[in-house]
């Protein structure tokens, strides 16, 4: 079926208690039984619908190709945005670019039935739609949680979804629910990158997150450049296309970050879902600066040294530029641990097949 379904190893009896208890409360708040009797007494739809909710551009990419095959099969899709709520997602921009229909957070509320699916990227933020999840679940809606980025594997994520899409087979140890590995469509596409690869590459690609305003996060990046120059090497700074006019520094590209990938010599991150994207197309990786916690990234299996330091820069940079041709067998181990490719069936369609389980249970 091209989705694999796993059963976890136990977490510790502190955690599981800690878990129940708060599950029984979310159950029985006030609010969240008021919210869920209104929602029960419109009782199921005719047709069942399964609404998309994604919360940024990289969800969009992640769900917009699985939602047409569920579409093909005479299931009905509904995307829903956050964009323009209190600390809400940014998806808006990618769903109009793709000519994808969408309605607003309102709409969901008003809309959504008993029976019902939801396909969330985030069911822990931001915190209005985490209580709209609390009195929509416990049977009323399946909500199935889609760990399709980095660092999303914290203990307190995901823990309202009843079904787990995870990119990799690492969540099957750390998730107590049904949990379907189905790879990562993002991530496959830069691995299909890899073959238009420039044969020696031409900038070190930095990928700035965080804030210019903090003082450390510029220190940060101008250390990157300050090490590239040392060793006289051209850089480029990618930038979120929602943080593109707050960033004021030289050597920023408009292009999306994986228009740059195939043509870098190696790229500088902080822990983010771009490590994979570089490794899948063969690029070094020299994750600078670390931050707390790691996850997955605290077990790099030969992939990358964590740089602590902004006076290892030049040197972590050199070396990385240096394993550039046998860089991609040097990090399989660490690929493999956290993210399925199946070379027969596109993760899109695993996605779709592990949807249309859920739906059909």
């Amino acid at each position: 079926m091209g989705s694999s379904l796993g059963n976890k190893a136990s977490s510790p009896v502190s955690d599981g208690f800690v878990q129940r208890l708060l599950a029984a409360y979310r159950l029985v708040h006030p609010g969240n039984l008021f919210k869920r009797g209104r929602i029960y007494t419109r009782g199921r739809a005719a047709t069942r619908t399964v609404y998309f909710v994604p919360h940024n551009r990289n969800n969009v990419r992640l769900l917009a190709d699985a939602a047409e095959i569920l579409g093909d099969r005479g299931i009905r899709c509904v995307f829903a945005h956050l964009d323009g709520l209190k600390r809400g997602g940014v998806a808006r921009p990618e769903l109009n670019a793709r000519g994808i229909s969408h309605i607003g957070f309102a709409d969901l509320e008003r809309m959504i039935r008993p029976g019902d699916m939801l396909v969330t990227g985030s069911d822990f933020a931001p915190q209005f739609f985490r209580r709209f999840i609390d009195s929509i679940n416990f049977g009323m809606v399946r909500v199935v949680g889609l760990i399709g980025g980095a660092r999303e594997l914290r203990p307190h994520r995901f823990v309202r979804a009843d079904y787990i899409l995870s990119m990799g087979p690492a969540a099957l140890q750390q998730r107590r629910q049904p949990t379907y590995v189905v790879g990562s469509p993002v991530i496959e596409r830069a691995a299909a990158s890899a073959g238009a690869r420039h044969d020696e590459g031409l900038f070190v690609l930095v990928n700035f997150k965080g804030s210019i305003e903090d003082p450390a996060d510029r220190q940060a990046i101008e250390a990157v450049a300050a090490a590239c120059a040392k060793l006289g090497l051209a850089h480029v700074v990618s930038v979120h296309p929602t943080m593109f006019a707050k960033v004021d520094m030289p050597n920023k590209s408009p292009l999306d970050f994986a228009q740059l990938l195939p043509d870098a010599l190696a790229l500088v991150t902080r822990p983010s879902t771009t490590v994979y994207e570089a490794i899948a197309c063969g690029i070094p990786v020299v994750l600078f600066p670390p931050v707390s916690p790691m996850v997955e990234f605290d077990r790099p299996m030969g992939a990358f040294k964590p740089t602590l330091s902004e006076h290892d820069l030049v040197e972590d940079i050199r070396a990385a530029v240096r394993s550039r041709p046998t860089y991609f067998e040097q990090s399989r181990d660490f690929l493999n641990a956290n993210l399925s490719i199946d070379p027969k069936v596109p993760a899109s369609q695993r996605i779709a097949e592990a949807l249309i389980d859920i739906y059909d249970r």
